[in-house]
C-alpha cells in the first residue's frame, strides 16, 4: 500500500489523468483560466472620428489657420499657411509676433553721406541718407570724426565771452578788471592751437587742445592806494560744455608802504558760439 501511494504521487504530476486530452487535470484548468482571461479585452478607441474636422495652425502674422479632416481614425495634413523665413519685408514670417526682428529696422546708423554721425535710420532698403553734418569751428566735433573743430569748412571764428558771476575774496574789494556781466571774444582757430581772447580790459593768451582751453592774462595798474598792482588772470575749462572758470590774483610791484591788503576773486564765464 505504501508503494502503491508513492507511485500514485508521482504520476499525478505527468502522466494522463484519463479525461482524454493527454495531460493532467491542473494543467487542463490553467490554460482554460488563461483563455478566459485573454478573451474578455476591449478593442482601444480610435484617436478621432470619420469626418470630424477641426481647426489647426496659428494665425500670428502671415500664418493662416487651416483645418484637418479625421479619416480612418486618423486625422490628415493640416491645410494652414505656416512659417517661413524672416524676410525684410514689414511683415512677421515668421510668424513670431515680431516684425522684421532680424534686420535692426529703426536703430540709428550713419548713411552715405560724408559725416560720420550715427544720425540715419535702418529700413529694409538700407541706412537712410540724412543730413551732412559739416565741421564748425564752435566747439563741437559736427561730423563726428572724433576731433573737435578739425578740417573746419567755416574758417576762424569769434564766439563771446560773458561773465556770469564773480565772487571776491573780501567785499571790501571793488574795481576789479573783469567783473559780473564783462564780455569779450576769443579768437579761436579751428582744429585747435594759439588762442588769443579779450575779456574786460584784459588781453589773453593761450592755447586750445582736444576741446581743453586754457588762457592767461596780466596786466599791472596803480591802484587807488598810489601802489602799483600787477594782476593776474587765468580762464580754463573744456569748450565743447560752453562753460569756463576764471580766477583772479593780484600782487604789489612798487609799494610805498600804505598799500590795501591783496585781493583775489573767482566766477564763470560762458561761451556764446555764434553760427
Amino acid at each position: 500500500m505504501t508503494l502503491a501511494f508513492g507511485c500514485g504521487a508521482r504520476t499525478g504530476l505527468g502522466v494522463d489523468d484519463g479525461d482524454g486530452d493527454g495531460g493532467d487535470g491542473a494543467s487542463s484548468q490553467g490554460g482554460s483560466g488563461s483563455g478566459a482571461a485573454g478573451g474578455g479585452g476591449m478593442e482601444p478607441a480610435p484617436p478621432c472620428i470619420d469626418g470630424t474636422v477641426e481647426n489647426c495652425g496659428t494665425d500670428v502674422g502671415e500664418c493662416v489657420i487651416g483645418k484637418r479632416i479625421c479619416e480612418k481614425g486618423i486625422f490628415g495634413p493640416c491645410s494652414d499657411i505656416g512659417p517661413t523665413s524672416e524676410f525684410c519685408n514689414d511683415l512677421d514670417d515668421d510668424c513670431d509676433g515680431a516684425i522684421d526682428e532680424d534686420f535692426g529696422i529703426g536703430q540709428a546708423c550713419d548713411g552715405g553721406d560724408t559725416d560720420l554721425c550715427a544720425d540715419d535710420v535702418m529700413t529694409c532698403n538700407g541706412c537712410t541718407l540724412g543730413t551732412n553734418e559739416v565741421e564748425v569751428c564752435n566747439g563741437v566735433d559736427d561730423n563726428c570724426n572724433g576731433e573737435i573743430d578739425s578740417d573746419c569748412e567755416i574758417g576762424d571764428c569769434q564766439p563771446t565771452l560773458l561773465v556770469t558771476g564773480s565772487v571776491p575774496s573780501n567785499p571790501n574789494c571793488i574795481d576789479f578788471p573783469v567783473e559780473a556781466g564783462s564780455t569779450g571774444t576769443i579768437q579761436y582757430p579751428c582744429g585747435g592751437g594759439m588762442v588769443t581772447a579779450t575779456l574786460g580790459s584784459i588781453s589773453f593768451s593761450g592755447s586750445v587742445s582736444a576741446g581743453f582751453l586754457s588762457l592767461d592774462g596780466v596786466m599791472v595798474v596803480m591802484g587807488p592806494d598810489g601802489c602799483s598792482w600787477q594782476t593776474e588772470h587765468h580762464i580754463e575749462g573744456f569748450i565743447p560744455g560752453g562753460a569756463l572758470t576764471y580766477s583772479y590774483s593780484e600782487h604789489v610791484v612798487i609799494s610805498d608802504g600804505s598799500c590795501w591788503q591783496p585781493c583775489t576773486e573767482v566766477g564763470d564765464v560762458v561761451i556764446e558760439w555764434v553760427r
